[in-house]
């Protein structure tokens, strides 16, 4: 979708949008959001899933410090329609998860559920007051990453995927579900102390085993978009095992997975690297969580950069993937 003439500067004086951070121009963030292709968002809409991005990776929250990312998230959430799934309360020894849903609608009341999951920790030494933009590339990244040495993590580490599905789930409801288009129970959870052994995952299928139940397939996002050096960017990687393959409900999953890169033209990569790494594989057997989708952030918690046009595709993904098993998808 080409941009309208002075689309950018009406963005940025549009009040609804997230405040702007006094380090990034964001004159040249929301250039680069608007001018990027997307299958379903708009100009405007694009510059508000990085807006979104950014909301959320400039909050710190290390593994056991999630108050704050917590609250956040759960406004965003709350504020387009999701209702919070009550929690054991909180404590020395309870994880700060978070579970929201948006409860299946019309003829898809009684259908299995889908489960969308990322974490909402970083790393203990991320720094996200040092993200910085690169115009040319479209690339978020750290200020300090080519200094030997020094911390280079900002947080994409999963704050990519959270805000990945933040901004799909707000999209479909205002522009799909909110308009009569009905879909299934939509669960997310949102984890915390991923990175400390994805203690908030096991503590949810310990303690409350009951929210995978009546799920259909559950899709995590969390992992940078590739372990080789200086990977590509417009891809899509699903880490799944050879025999899921072929194998409900992951060979739908993959089908839709297709369906999107053929339309979109965006390489579809899949691998068994990573299985077993991550809240998936700590989700009991009813969550049906045997696939993975590797997050847009690239560089594994060190040097790490996320792609404006990544980001956007990875909410594409998301809305695809949803509507695609809702049957409703456009035409």
């Amino acid at each position: 979708m080409k941009t309208q003439p002075g689309l950018v500067i009406l963005l940025l004086a549009t009040s609804s949008l997230a405040a702007a951070p006094a380090e990034l121009d964001m004159a040249l963030v929301d250039g680069a959001a608007s001018n990027a292709p997307s299958l379903f968002l708009n100009a405007t809409q694009r510059v508000q899933s990085i807006r979104t991005f950014l909301t959320v990776a400039q909050i710190k929250g290390s593994s056991g410090q999630e108050q704050m990312i917590r609250e956040e998230v759960k406004r965003l959430l709350t504020s387009s329609g999701a209702v919070e799934v009550p929690l054991p309360a909180a404590g020395s020894n309870v994880p700060l998860n978070l579970v929201l849903e948006f409860p299946a609608t019309g003829a898809l009341t009684n259908a299995p559920g889908l489960l969308l999951n990322a974490h909402l920790d970083t790393l203990a030494q991320s720094t996200p007051e040092n993200i910085a933009f690169d115009p040319e590339s479209g690339d978020f990244y750290h200020r300090f990453q080519m200094e030997k040495g020094r911390n280079s993590s900002f947080g994409g580490d999963d704050r990519s995927g959270v805000a990945a599905i933040v901004a799909a789930v707000r999209f479909l409801q205002a522009n799909h579900w909110a308009r009569g288009v009905a879909h299934r129970r939509i669960v997310l959870v949102l984890t915390a102390d991923e990175e400390r052994g994805c203690i908030g995952a096991r503590h949810l299928a310990r303690h409350q085993p009951g929210l995978f139940d009546h799920l259909e397939v559950s899709l995590s996002m969390d992992g940078p978009l590739d372990f080789r050096p200086n990977p590509p960017t417009n891809r899509i990687i699903a880490v799944v095992s050879e025999a899921d393959l072929t194998n409900p409900p992951y060979r739908r999953v993959v089908e839709l997975l297709r369906e999107f890169s053929d339309r979109t033209k965006i390489v579809f990569e899949h691998t068994e690297y990573g299985l077993g790494r991550g809240d998936f594989a700590y989700f009991p057997a009813s969550a049906h969580a045997g696939l993975h989708l590797r997050s847009p952030v690239r560089g594994y918690h060190t040097q790490e950069r996320v792609n404006v046009r990544d980001q956007i595709n990875h909410v594409d993904l998301y809305c695809y993937l949803m509507l695609g098993w809702d049957r409703a998808l456009p035409r």
